[in-house]
C-alpha cells in the first residue's frame, strides 16, 4: 500500500471520526452514522448522565407499595401515562424490544423468565443468588451486576451471561442494570424490587442501585420495564434503595460526579452514570486528564469521563498494536507511552468473531481495498493476519463489490452475530485500521470472559433498516453525503443498491477518494 493511499484514506476516515458522535437526521428511510465511541462518548443526544437520587433517611425506610404495571394506566403525579410511554415496535427494525430476566436460585437452577410489561416475578425460593438477562429484538447490549453481603458487587455480566457464581447460596440484596446502543437511545430501562420483608421500593433506572445494602434483607421479587426515553416515568422513582447511604454515583451542585458507598467509606474504582459514561474515582472523587490506572494510561475529560477515542487528543502517533478479546468481541488499538510501551488504549472498535477465530499473536499483511470472499460475498478494507483465510475486514456486501450493496443485518447485529473465523468491523473502523495499521502491525487475539479490555466495547447507536444498502460509517459514503455526489447527488439517497451493478474496478472518483484499486480473488473465511 503506497503512502498516497494511506494519506487519502486518512483524510476521508477523519470525516468519519468527525461525525461519529453525531446522529444524522433521517434521509428518507436511511439513517447514519452509527457507533458511539463507548462509555467516553455520551450515547444519548444531549444526555448529561445526571442522576437525581433521593437517599433514604435511614436503613429502616419503608416505601409504600405501588400499583403493578399490569392493568394500570394511572399516571403518577401528573406524569406521562403508561400507554404513552410503554415499549412499542422499533421504528427502524419493526421489532418489539424486550428485556428477558431469569433468577438463579441458591441451588444453581435458573427460574423461568420474566420480561418487560409483566407484573412482579417472585423467586420460587427465599431470594436468589444470580441473574441472567437477555436483550431481545434489540440493537445494543444489556449489562448487569448484583450485590451480596458475603461477596460485594459481582463483575458486570453482559448479554445472557450468568453473573458470577459463588456456590454458597448467598442472597442478592441489590442490583444495577443498564442497556446500551440504539434501543437505549429509544428507551430507558426501569426496574424495581420487593424485599423479603414486603418492602416495595420505587423504580430505579439505567444502572442505578435498586435494593438494599447492610440491612439484613434481600430481594424477593422484581419487575422490569422499557420506557420511552426522555418521557417522565409514570410511577415513583425517588426511593429505590434502602441503606445508611445510597450506593452509586451522585452529582454535586456543579454537576461533578462522586461515588457514594452504602457504608460511607471512600471508594476507589470504576463506575457508570445513567448514560453509560464511565468514570474512575479515587477516594470517591473523579479523576481527570492523564492518569495511570491498572497498568494503563487513560485520558479523562474535565468532567471525569474516560475518553475512548484519543485521536482528537493525540493526533495520529503512527505506532500501534491491536488486541482483540475473542469472547467479548472487542478490539482495542494501543499506542506507546514512551519507554513504558504500548499501554495507552487509543481507540476501541466493536467486532464480530467466529468460534474458529484463532487465538495467539500475529502480524497484519497483504491489504486489499475490496475483496471477493466466496459465493457472491464481498468485503472492504481487508488485511490478512493468518494463512488459510483469516482476515480483518468490513461488514458484508453482495452481490457485487460496491459501497451501496451492504447487507444491513451485518451492521445492526455486529458484536452479536458470528463470522466463519474472520474479524469483522464496521466499514469506517475497517478503513481506519487499513489506513493506519500497515503490514507487520502486531495483532493479539485472546480470551477473557469478564473484562472486555481497558475500554468497554462500543454499541451500534443508530440502527439502519433492512432496506438500507450502505454503511453510514463508510468513508466513501461519508464523502458522497458531504459532497452531494454518487447516490447522494440530489442531496438525499437515490436508493441505489443491489439492483445497480457495480463495475469490477472502482470508478476514478472512488479511487480518488480511497486511494486504491479494487482487487478480486477468492477468500474462504468471512
Amino acid at each position: 500500500m503506497n503512502k498516497r493511499m494511506f494519506k487519502i484514506v486518512s483524510i476521508v476516515t477523519a470525516m468519519v471520526l468527525a461525525v461519529s458522535g453525531t446522529a444524522f437526521a433521517a434521509t428518507g428511510s436511511e439513517y447514519g452514522p452509527g457507533v458511539s465511541g463507548g462509555p467516553g462518548v455520551v450515547g444519548v443526544s444531549g444526555g448529561t448522565g445526571v442522576v437525581t437520587t433521593t437517599t433514604p433517611a435511614s436503613a429502616t425506610a419503608v416505601v409504600s407499595s405501588q400499583t403493578g404495571i399490569a392493568g394500570s394506566n394511572t399516571a403518577y403525579n401528573g406524569s406521562t401515562s403508561y400507554e404513552a410511554g410503554r415499549v412499542q415496535n422499533d421504528p427502524i427494525t419493526g421489532l418489539l424490544p424486550d428485556v428477558h430476566v431469569q433468577f438463579k436460585t441458591g441451588d444453581g437452577n435458573l427460574t423461568g423468565g420474566f420480561t418487560t410489561n409483566m407484573d412482579w416475578f417472585n423467586s420460587p425460593m427465599e431470594g436468589f443468588s444470580g441473574l441472567k438477562i437477555r436483550f431481545e429484538n434489540s440493537v445494543g447490549d444489556v449489562f448487569y451486576r448484583a450485590y451480596t453481603e458475603e461477596h460485594g458487587w459481582t463483575k458486570w455480566a453482559m448479554n445472557e451471561m450468568d453473573t458470577e457464581w459463588f456456590n454458597d447460596a448467598a442472597k442478592i440484596t441489590a442490583v444495577q442494570m443498564r442497556i446500551k446502543g440504539h434501543t437505549r437511545n429509544l428507551y430507558d430501562f426501569y426496574y424495581r424490587v420487593e424485599l423479603n420483608d414486603g418492602t416495595v421500593l420505587d423504580w430505579a433506572h439505567d444502572g442505578q442501585s435498586s435494593g438494599t445494602i447492610g440491612t439484613g434483607r434481600y430481594i424477593q421479587k422484581m419487575q422490569v420495564m422499557l420506557w420511552k426515553h426522555d418521557l417522565p416515568f409514570y410511577q415513583p422513582t425517588a426511593n429505590h434503595f434502602v441503606g445508611a447511604n445510597y450506593e452509586g454515583i451522585v452529582f454535586d451542585g456543579s454537576g461533578l460526579p462522586h461515588y457514594q458507598t452504602a457504608s460511607g467509606a471512600a471508594y476507589t474504582g470504576w463506575a457508570y452514570d445513567t448514560y453509560n459514561n464511565k468514570y474512575y474515582f479515587v477516594d470517591s472523587n473523579p479523576v481527570s486528564d492523564w492518569q495511570y490506572v491498572g497498568g494503563y494510561k487513560y485520558y479523562f475529560d474535565a468532567s471525569g469521563k474516560v475518553v475512548t477515542d484519543l485521536e482528537p487528543i493525540m493526533g495520529l502517533p503512527g505506532d500501534y498494536i491491536i488486541k482483540v478479546n475473542k469472547e467479548m468481541k472487542c478490539m482495542t488499538i494501543y499506542t506507546k507511552d514512551g519507554d513504558k510501551g504500548y499501554i495507552i488504549p487509543y481507540k476501541v472498535f466493536l467486532c464480530t468473531i467466529g468460534s474458529s477465530t484463532p487465538e495467539g499473536e500475529f502480524k497484519l499483511y497483504e491489504p486489499h481495498r475490496w475483496k471477493f470472499m466466496h459465493d457472491d460475498i464481498y468485503v472492504q478494507y481487508l488485511m490478512r493476519y493468518k494463512a488459510d483465510g483469516f482476515c480483518i475486514h468490513s461488514i458484508i456486501y453482495r452481490p457485487v463489490e460496491g459501497s451501496y450493496n451492504l447487507i444491513a443485518s451485518t451492521y445492526n447485529q455486529l458484536g452479536k452475530n458470528y463470522s466463519d473465523g474472520c474479524i469483522r468491523l464496521l466499514s469506517g473502523d475497517a478503513a481506519w485500521l487499513y489506513t493506519n495499521c500497515g503490514a507487520d502491525t502486531k495483532l493479539e487475539i485472546y480470551y477473557d470472559y469478564w473484562v472486555m479490555g481497558p475500554f468497554d466495547r462500543p454499541a451500534i447507536e443508530q440502527a439502519i433498516p433492512d432496506t438500507q444498502r450502505y454503511d453510514p460509517t463508510d468513508p466513501v459514503v461519508i464523502a458522497d453525503m458531504q459532497n452531494h455526489t454518487g447516490p447522494f447527488a440530489s442531496g438525499t439517497y437515490n436508493g441505489e443498491g443491489f439492483e445497480t451493478p457495480v463495475p469490477e474496478e472502482m470508478s476514478a472518483e472512488e479511487a480518488a477518494i480511497v486511494g486504491g484499486e479494487a482487487t478480486v480473488s477468492t477468500e474462504p473465511s468471512i
